[in-house]
């Protein structure tokens, strides 16, 4: 496996693919993660949870590899290589640059049409059961549409597809995480007069009846999830 340094310095003639799949996520820091879980996880168990998630949506993911590049846009305290041993060699990391959530999407997004890439999408991590086709569904609207969202059952969105980098989509006037978030967005879409499409809901794991339902709803996807939650809950 290649260091982390190594695999986040991408120039823009290695881009071989008109499109890129970046997945936003913090570093698996017990401290830092998942925090709304708590106190029902302390920190460990919400360290162990985020790898197990990490295990879920990289195996969907790169079932994709194929016909996207992949990229791991991380933040957080430590070092990525520090965890290289979790992260796929097809994953290219890159740090996440700014002060908020939508300006670092913006400008991860921006960098990633500046490198040549035609169509780019950004995902979240905390969403285990995601399955490969819903991204696929994503990216072939976003052949017809300027703007593709995945919607989440919390009122944001889990996927983000674009054909620009619009800086209104990311600046916000609606708390980022909150039941506002997709409704703000459609409405600077229809300001900016962008085609709109949308893939497939998801619920995005934030709190603990999204775990008690993700067990309950027994997806297909999400094993290592789903077994270390049954660990924890059925002993």
């Amino acid at each position: 496996m290649k260091k982390a340094k190594e695999r986040g310095e991408v120039k823009k003639a290695e881009v071989k693919r008109a499109e890129a799949l970046l997945i936003f996520s913090r570093l698996p820091v017990g401290v830092e993660t998942k925090t709304r879980l708590a106190p029902l996880l302390d920190e460990s168990c919400r360290e162990q949870l985020h790898r197990c998630f990490w295990a879920d949506i990289f195996a969907s993911l790169l079932e994709l590899r194929d016909r996207m590049d992949l990229f791991l846009c991380w933040t957080g305290s430590g070092a990525p290589e520090t965890y290289s041993h979790l992260i796929p060699a097809e994953f290219q990391l890159r740090e996440q640059r700014g002060a908020s959530l939508g300006d670092r999407m913006f400008r991860a997004a921006q960098d990633a049409f500046e490198s040549g890439y035609e169509r780019v999408a950004i995902v979240g991590s905390d969403i285990p059961q995601l399955r490969p086709e819903s991204v696929r569904r994503g990216f072939d609207a976003l052949l017809r549409a300027d703007v593709v969202l995945g919607p989440a059952y919390d009122g944001g969105y889990w996927f983000i597809g674009m054909k620009k980098a619009h800086p209104e989509l990311f600046d916000l006037s609606v708390p980022w995480g909150g039941s506002e978030v997709r409704l703000g967005t459609l409405a600077r879409m229809e300001r900016l007069g962008c085609l709109y499409a949308e893939t497939d809901a998801y619920r995005d794991i934030d709190t603990p009846d999204d775990l008690r339902a993700f067990l309950a709803e027994g997806h297909e996807r999400g094993t290592a999830t789903r077994a270390f939650l049954e660990t924890l809950f059925h002993p």
